[in-house]
């Protein structure tokens, strides 16, 4: 029998292989607002004994990441990648200093000096490549969290991306970790969409329904490689200790 790994969910282990085998790469899906996001941190949080966790990041600061987690009393000491953070100092930082000069009144000259010092100063970084590079240095046990895809797929072409996420799904089958990436649903052309979910080994979607005046959350095991008999439809809720399904 493979190796399996929690995904800090029990009933979620109990409905996969009492947990996710080693080498697998899972997506968890859903809508802004669905908890994708959480499911990432409540993953993360889970390792095994010493599993080494990398958590990529694009949208949060780290200290939102670590304060989110100390909200479930779950272990924070973990390393963070946090690619948003790159993204702002070496690409956006650098358009806000151009812009507020060209508010102030700067010459085209001596905005042309200004874009020039920029790239002197640092170099036009390739995230997609960096975050392939960081997790195939990975050795095993680690666990990999990317959140989320959304960011990579807005920047750069699908098909690079797609290529991307196959580098990173074999090197985590060869090495016997795991890794979850997180992604929005409904917002990519079905050609990038069935792609992503070629690669992955496990799909997990999340879905919000308003009835009433609250909300019911479904958790939905959409794929689990070579065995079809695990899918199904959960419902789950949120509790101190994280997402917990019913």
């Amino acid at each position: 029998m493979a190796k399996v790994v929690s995904t800090g969910l029990p009933a979620l282990d109990k409905a996969l292989m009492n947990g996710l085998p080693v080498g697998f790469t899972m997506l968890v899906a859903g809508t802004p607002g669905s908890g994708t996001e959480l499911f990432a941190k409540q993953f993360a949080t889970a390792p095994g004994q010493d599993e080494q966790v990398v958590y990529f990041a694009t949208a949060e600061r780290d200290e939102e990441i670590k304060s989110a987690m100390e909200d479930f009393n779950w272990k924070s000491d973990m390393k963070i990648v946090n690619i948003g953070n790159m993204y702002y100092e070496s690409v956006l930082a650098k358009k806000l200093e151009v812009s507020r000069a060209r508010q102030e009144g700067l010459s085209t000259k001596d905005l042309s000096k200004l874009r020039m010092k920029s790239k002197q100063e640092r170099p036009e970084i390739n995230f997609l490549t960096s975050l392939t590079y960081e997790v195939s240095k990975l050795r095993p046990p680690f666990r990999v969290v990317i959140d989320s895809l959304d960011f990579f797929l807005e920047y750069y072409q699908h098909a690079d991306v797609l290529s991307a996420l196959r580098t990173i799904k074999a090197h985590t089958q060869h090495e016997e970790g795991v890794a979850l990436i997180t992604m929005l649903t409904n917002v990519y052309d079905t050609r990038t969409q069935s792609g992503v979910e070629e690669i992955v080994d496990c799909i997990v979607e999340l879905e919000r329904i308003r009835e009433g005046d609250s909300f019911k959350r479904y958790l939905i095991v959409r794929k689990v490689r070579n065995h079809p008999e695990k899918t199904g439809i959960y419902a789950y809720t949120i509790t101190k200790e994280g997402m917990v399904p019913l």
